[in-house]
């Protein structure tokens, strides 16, 4: 798997690109502004977009599915099915504060925990990691976690936001994500890469 980040948005949120190299199917995670770097790359690369997946609904993570679904018309939206009130609703996903417009978002694959999907050669496993919203979700494949904004590198997600709960966020950590093998890779949301056993031995959130 090809793994390239972009930083979008004001408030810098980390944007993957990332695709099966043997057969260029691919997919984008959470698209925080319209990037024409990544869809340049993209096309440089024959990648097929299949798919534009978010980790949760707030508005630095999902303002730019607009433009990209104009370069990519046949992707699909997946978000996990308890976050369907954030996207929908400005007024949760904070996008006015932070993309300076209302954006409504309906995901057109709404998916469960541990649910699969597959993107070439590639096989996607969702993972419910609530706290830091309702519905926030980890993407697993191949020894490579993209947590959203649940886990940072020597940092974690807020939890003061609509639908946000510490309590909940820590077990999420501690239940879902430290269950990994230590040499697991996590891209997360904002800040850079980390592994899961640099989290475990270091991180003094959790």
């Amino acid at each position: 798997m090809v793994i390239d980040r972009f930083l979008t948005g004001p408030i810098q949120v980390n944007t993957y690109l990332a695709y099966d190299e043997e057969t260029k199917e691919g997919f984008i995670v959470d698209p925080g502004a319209y990037c024409p770097e990544l869809t340049a790359k993209a096309k440089e690369a024959g990648v097929d977009i299949k798919y534009i997946i978010l980790t949760h609904g707030h508005g630095d993570h999902i303002g730019g599915i607009e433009g990209h679904l104009k370069d990519f018309p046949d992707a699909k939206i997946v978000a996990y099915e308890d976050e369907a009130e954030m996207l929908e609703n400005p007024q949760y996903n904070l996008s006015l504060e932070v993309c300076g417009k209302p954006v409504s978002v309906s995901a057109d694959i709404y998916v469960k925990d541990k649910e699969t999907l597959k993107v070439g050669n590639l096989e996607l496993t969702f993972i419910h990691t609530p706290g830091h919203s309702k519905g926030g979700m980890c993407i697993y494949t191949a020894g490579h976690l993209f947590s959203g904004d649940t886990l940072f590198r020597q940092s974690i997600g807020r939890s003061d936001f609509y639908g946000g709960d510490y309590r909940v966020l820590i077990n999420s950590i501690k239940d879902r994500i430290y269950v990994f093998p230590d040499d697991t890779k996590v891209y997360p949301g904002h800040m850079g890469m980390t592994t899961v056993g640099d989290e475990k031995r270091g991180n003094p959130f959790v």
